[in-house]
């Protein structure tokens, strides 16, 4: 059994890439293979300059899609989710959204999406940990709603999803250190669990 988790931020070490480590140190104890995805370390472009060929077959002169004619990352992230049976997604708040990186991932996904092997997937898992301060930061309650949304349509049984307050603890988390907090480390270690029961369940 394989997990991946997208480290959807763009920074290169803050608390979601604490987090990612910290879950799949989890089970990797439970002789599960691992990945860390840190969107930071890829190119993730948004759909731009393009012809939309990846909607071409809806054009009566054409009737075939044409590949993306964007050259980065994207695909590759999406074909290692595809190879796992569980998935994690780490999500910042960034200005009340989630990070641009997110949308861009997100939404090219149209030009290869009936490559997704969705009866695979229908085995497989999703959880998701978003971080925010809806009482604090304008906006903030958007991202765990735009992020439930989004684990809806992942062809995936969603396992959990988990909202971190970030201003509701002691550590100031603006530059990482959350994941010194235990009451965040036994929520991570439940949810890891959980993913990996459910994991195993529908795998079996």
């Amino acid at each position: 059994m394989k997990a991946v988790a997208l480290v959807v931020s763009a920074r290169e070490h803050g608390n979601c890439y604490d987090f990612a480590r910290f879950a799949l140190g989890r089970l990797t104890t439970n002789d599960v293979e691992t990945e860390l995805v840190n969107f930071y370390s890829y190119e993730i472009r948004p759909c731009e300059h393009c012809a939309y060929e990846c909607m071409q077959r809806r054009d009566p002169q054409k009737r075939v899609d044409s590949p993306c004619p964007i050259n980065d990352d994207v695909r590759l992230i999406w074909e290692k989710t595809w190879a796992a049976e569980i998935l994690f997604l780490f999500v910042p708040n960034y200005g009340g959204f989630p990070p641009a990186l997110w949308f861009a991932f997100s939404q090219r996904a149209q030009a290869f999406f009936r490559e997704t092997p969705v009866e695979k997937l229908k085995n497989s898992v999703v959880s998701a940990v978003t971080i925010g301060a809806p009482h604090y930061s304008s906006g903030a309650q958007w991202t765990p709603s735009i992020m439930a949304d989004e684990v809806k349509w992942m062809n995936r049984h969603v396992a959990g999803f988990e909202v971190i307050n970030s201003a509701g603890f002691e550590t100031e988390s603006l530059f990482g250190g959350l994941i010194n907090e235990a009451e965040i480390r036994r929520r991570l270690e439940f949810l890891a669990d959980r993913t990996l029961g459910m994991a195993k369940e529908k795998c079996s």
